[in-house]
């Protein structure tokens, strides 16, 4: 269950000149490298150059505990969240859902999406559950990936 007082402690902060440091040193464990193999320095570089992803801290209270990201889908219109990622030493506090939730509602507040997608590889079972239990439902896989949907 959450602690529904992490809603005003967490919160999402642009990705600028004075954070973007404390976000690079934030990592998954070791194990979930097999599945979320990307360190976050790689994530700031593509979100700038191939995405244009908007990438957010997510700071809980005085500290940095993880990186998201959010803008358009290919189609322009669909909005899509990428990365999600909570360092090891901040997992199972509820702060992935609670992020989550705070960029469905940046995505539908700022760029008035309708639908958003989301992916994460099938051997990643927290975030299956974390993205079902807020209402991302499977539209079609690969060999690797599942790929969700929230229809707002």
């Amino acid at each position: 269950m959450i602690d529904n007082t992490l809603n005003e402690d967490l919160k999402l902060e642009i990705l600028k000149e004075d954070n973007w440091l404390d976000v690079c040193n934030l990592s998954v464990s070791a194990e979930q490298k097999d599945f979320f193999p990307i360190p976050n320095l790689y994530w700031i570089g593509i979100s700038r150059y191939e995405e244009h992803t908007e990438l957010f801290a997510i700071k809980y209270q005085d500290e940095y505990v993880g990186l998201i990201g959010g803008g358009f889908d290919e189609d322009g219109k669909t909005g899509f969240i990428n990365p999600l990622m909570i360092d090891e030493k901040y997992q199972k506090k509820g702060y992935a859902t609670l992020a989550t939730k705070l960029m469905i509602q940046y995505l539908v507040d700022n760029l008035h999406v309708t639908k958003i997608n989301i992916s994460h590889g099938k051997v990643n079972v927290m975030a299956g559950q974390i993205y079902e239990n807020i209402g991302f439902r499977i539209y079609g896989e690969d060999d690797v990936d599942y790929f969700r949907c929230l229809e707002i």
